[in-house]
Protein backbone atom coordinates (compact mmCIF):
# COMPACT_ATOMS: atom_id res chain seq x y z
CA UNK A 1 0.00 0.00 0.00
CA UNK A 2 1.59 3.25 -1.11
CA UNK A 3 1.38 5.97 2.00
CA UNK A 4 0.27 9.41 0.57
CA UNK A 5 0.42 10.91 4.43
CA UNK A 6 2.56 13.52 5.16
CA UNK A 7 2.89 15.21 8.19
CA UNK A 8 4.34 18.74 8.63
CA UNK A 9 5.66 19.86 12.53
CA UNK A 10 6.02 23.24 13.52
CA UNK A 11 6.71 26.17 11.18
CA UNK A 12 5.52 29.79 10.49
CA UNK A 13 3.57 30.85 7.52
CA UNK A 14 5.71 29.06 4.79
CA UNK A 15 4.90 25.84 6.90
CA UNK A 16 1.26 27.14 6.66
CA UNK A 17 1.54 27.75 2.96
CA UNK A 18 2.93 24.25 2.07
CA UNK A 19 0.42 22.49 3.75
CA UNK A 20 -2.21 24.14 2.38
CA UNK A 21 -0.20 23.58 -1.47
CA UNK A 22 -0.08 19.80 -0.41
CA UNK A 23 -3.70 19.40 0.68
CA UNK A 24 -4.84 20.99 -2.80
CA UNK A 25 -3.09 18.86 -4.93
CA UNK A 26 -5.04 16.07 -3.63
CA UNK A 27 -2.03 13.83 -3.81
CA UNK A 28 -0.98 13.94 0.03
CA UNK A 29 -3.38 13.60 3.02
CA UNK A 30 -2.20 16.54 5.03
CA UNK A 31 -1.27 16.78 8.48
CA UNK A 32 -0.19 19.04 10.67
CA UNK A 33 1.43 18.76 13.99
CA UNK A 34 2.62 22.24 16.70
CA UNK A 35 1.41 24.26 13.58
CA UNK A 36 -1.92 25.61 14.18
CA UNK A 37 -4.17 28.18 13.18
CA UNK A 38 -6.98 30.39 10.84
CA UNK A 39 -4.15 30.33 7.98
CA UNK A 40 -4.86 26.33 7.50
CA UNK A 41 -6.97 24.96 4.81
CA UNK A 42 -10.03 22.81 5.58
CA UNK A 43 -8.48 20.17 3.63
CA UNK A 44 -5.31 20.12 6.54
CA UNK A 45 -5.88 17.88 9.29
CA UNK A 46 -4.41 19.19 12.46
CA UNK A 47 -3.58 16.69 15.42
CA UNK A 48 -3.24 18.42 18.99
CA UNK A 49 -1.46 15.21 19.67
CA UNK A 50 1.04 14.21 17.38
CA UNK A 51 1.51 10.69 18.57
CA UNK A 52 -2.32 10.64 16.90
CA UNK A 53 -0.67 10.74 13.79
CA UNK A 54 2.71 10.71 13.75
CA UNK A 55 3.04 7.52 12.64
CA UNK A 56 0.66 7.02 9.90
CA UNK A 57 3.17 9.44 8.17
CA UNK A 58 5.57 8.27 5.87
CA UNK A 59 6.68 11.51 4.88
CA UNK A 60 7.57 13.97 7.29
CA UNK A 61 8.44 17.52 7.21
CA UNK A 62 10.13 19.78 9.74
CA UNK A 63 10.83 23.79 9.56
CA UNK A 64 13.63 26.01 8.35
CA UNK A 65 15.14 26.40 10.35
CA UNK A 66 14.17 23.23 12.25
CA UNK A 67 14.88 24.55 15.10
CA UNK A 68 14.78 28.22 16.85
CA UNK A 69 17.65 27.40 19.14
CA UNK A 70 18.80 23.79 20.66
CA UNK A 71 16.16 21.67 20.67
CA UNK A 72 13.66 24.01 21.01
CA UNK A 73 11.23 23.18 17.36
CA UNK A 74 10.61 26.31 15.31
CA UNK A 75 6.79 26.47 16.01
CA UNK A 76 5.76 30.08 15.95
CA UNK A 77 1.81 29.50 15.30
CA UNK A 78 1.76 26.76 17.88
CA UNK A 79 -0.08 28.14 21.10
CA UNK A 80 1.06 25.34 23.03
CA UNK A 81 3.89 24.87 24.90
CA UNK A 82 7.43 25.18 23.66
CA UNK A 83 8.65 22.12 21.66
CA UNK A 84 11.61 20.34 22.55
CA UNK A 85 12.24 18.24 19.31
CA UNK A 86 13.58 15.39 21.07
CA UNK A 87 10.31 14.53 22.11
CA UNK A 88 9.08 13.41 18.84
CA UNK A 89 11.98 12.31 17.10
CA UNK A 90 11.66 8.73 18.89
CA UNK A 91 8.44 8.45 17.92
CA UNK A 92 9.55 8.32 13.96
CA UNK A 93 9.00 5.16 12.19
CA UNK A 94 11.59 3.14 10.61
CA UNK A 95 11.16 3.75 6.91
CA UNK A 96 9.74 7.64 7.26
CA UNK A 97 11.08 10.09 4.98
CA UNK A 98 12.18 12.97 7.17
CA UNK A 99 12.69 16.24 5.34
CA UNK A 100 14.56 19.24 6.85
CA UNK A 101 15.67 22.64 6.58
CA UNK A 102 18.68 24.08 8.32
CA UNK A 103 19.53 22.19 11.51
CA UNK A 104 21.24 23.48 14.64
CA UNK A 105 24.08 21.07 15.63
CA UNK A 106 21.94 19.74 18.24
CA UNK A 107 19.29 18.64 16.85
CA UNK A 108 21.59 16.93 14.73
CA UNK A 109 23.13 15.66 17.14
CA UNK A 110 19.83 14.36 18.73
CA UNK A 111 18.82 12.60 15.64
CA UNK A 112 22.08 10.54 15.13
CA UNK A 113 21.18 9.52 18.65
CA UNK A 114 17.34 8.01 18.23
CA UNK A 115 19.05 6.95 14.58
CA UNK A 116 16.41 9.05 12.56
CA UNK A 117 17.44 9.57 9.44
CA UNK A 118 17.20 13.16 8.25
CA UNK A 119 17.54 14.43 4.71
CA UNK A 120 18.29 17.98 4.72
CA UNK A 121 17.11 20.18 1.89
CA UNK A 122 19.02 22.33 -0.33
CA UNK A 123 20.14 26.19 1.77
CA UNK A 124 17.11 28.56 0.33
CA UNK A 125 17.92 32.66 -0.25
CA UNK A 126 14.42 33.24 1.59
CA UNK A 127 12.29 31.97 3.79
CA UNK A 128 9.15 32.55 1.52
CA UNK A 129 10.83 30.18 -0.79
CA UNK A 130 10.33 27.03 1.48
CA UNK A 131 6.93 25.81 0.41
CA UNK A 132 8.35 25.66 -3.30
CA UNK A 133 12.12 23.94 -2.01
CA UNK A 134 9.91 21.30 -0.64
CA UNK A 135 7.53 20.33 -3.26
CA UNK A 136 10.35 20.28 -5.56
CA UNK A 137 12.00 17.70 -4.01
CA UNK A 138 8.62 15.71 -3.43
CA UNK A 139 7.88 16.28 -7.21
CA UNK A 140 11.87 14.72 -8.21
CA UNK A 141 11.56 11.75 -5.62
CA UNK A 142 8.17 10.93 -6.65
CA UNK A 143 8.08 10.05 -2.97
CA UNK A 144 5.64 7.26 -2.04
CA UNK A 145 6.40 4.87 1.36
CA UNK A 146 4.85 1.96 2.99
CA UNK A 147 3.15 3.10 5.93
CA UNK A 148 5.18 2.47 8.49
CA UNK A 149 4.47 0.45 11.65
CA UNK A 150 3.87 1.80 14.91
CA UNK A 151 6.93 1.35 17.56
CA UNK A 152 5.54 -0.41 20.56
Amino acid sequence: MKNHNIGLLGGGLEQAALANGLADTGRWEVYTMFLEGPLLSPKVRTARDFRDVLWLCGTLVLPHPVCREGLLLNAPLWQGPPVDAGQFLGSIGKGALLLAGEMTPAFSRAAAAKEVAVTPLPPIDRPEDWPQAVTKYLESTKVTRIRPRPRS
